[in-house]
């Protein structure tokens, strides 16, 4: 009963279609690709660094998996070594940890575009904002990932080169050489998570939506590319910049441009027993106008 209640005060966006027509969301659709690609071209500039950078990486990395260590908060290795003894386990984690990432976050991007125009415009700022911050931390403190740092980790993503993978310039030669703190896997996987859970009263669809940044976590440190303090990062980032932007007033500032065809929600759009009683006041209110003109003199 409180699913169903919820899902019919879920809001139904105008279909998009329909939206597009408008020339103000076809000049926010261009800009939302044009954000996409310059983000991805700002990643790849910082990763051509990696070769100038590398001993300054290796040494922030070292210092991550210390205070791991200090911490008992290190299970980046045993997790690397159990997978490696499953030939067919690390096949599909390493598949995992390169495509789903970028898959999942582009199609929750669009079910946004397509289903909740009302919740595009915060998280719309909240996945540009982590990213530049991720982006500041990467050219600032550079991390190289834990199968950089010694012999006992595994590269697996390197035994499994066969696998089909995302691949764009430098980012494909030297990827998260630099970039391992803070984990972008699970900020973006954590902003997914938020989108979802927002825009479903599923069940289901809210319990995958809990358990997808588990499985990128293990996924992420289990191939040796990531620290157990990067996922954390990651995650903590994406959930304190969705807070900060969730404040009333930073979201109504956001949802300035909500002509989005997104209607009101249902307790918001006015019932059958408001409509008719509406609908008698009126005809009450016509009834004695036209009494008062046919009252003879």
């Amino acid at each position: 009963m409180a699913s169903e209640a919820t899902s019919r005060r879920l809001p139904v966006a105008q279909p998009l279609h329909l939206r597009l027509r408008r020339h103000r969301e076809q000049a926010w659709l261009a800009l939302d690709l044009l954000i996409v690609a310059w983000l991805c071209w700002l990643f790849d500039a910082i990763n051509n660094l990696a070769p100038v950078r590398q001993q300054l990486a290796v040494a922030n990395g070292r210092g991550v998996l210390d205070v791991e260590r200090a911490l008992h908060l290190d299970p980046e290795r045993v997790l690397d070594q159990w997978l490696a003894q499953r030939d067919a386990l690390a096949t599909v984690v390493v598949f995992w940890y390169e495509n789903v990432h970028i898959t999942v976050t582009l199609l929750v991007f669009a079910w946004l575009w397509w289903r909740r125009p009302d919740l595009l415009a915060t998280m719309r700022a909240t996945i540009v904002i982590v990213n530049l911050i991720a982006l500041a931390v990467f050219w600032s403190f550079p991390t190289a990932p834990p199968r950089m740092l010694s012999s006992a980790y595994v590269d697996l993503v390197a035994r499994t080169q066969h696998l089909p993978v995302w691949q764009l310039g430098a980012t494909a030669l030297h990827s998260n050489q630099l970039c391992s703190m803070p984990s972008l896997h699970l900020a973006w996987a954590t902003w997914s998570s938020i989108a979802v859970w927002q825009m479903t009263a599923k069940r289901w669809l809210r319990a995958l939506a809990v358990v997808y940044p588990l499985l990128t976590t293990f996924a992420v440190m289990a191939t040796g590319n990531h620290y157990l303090l990067d996922a954390i990062g990651g995650a903590a980032l994406t959930g304190v910049v969705f807070l900060a932007l969730s404040h009333r007033s930073v979201r109504s500032r956001l949802a300035g441009r909500s002509a989005l065809g997104a209607p009101a929600s249902a307790s918001e759009r006015p019932g059958r027993a408001d409509l008719a009683s509406g609908a008698a006041a009126a005809s009450r209110s016509h009834t004695g106008a036209s009494a008062g003109r046919c009252r003879p003199r």
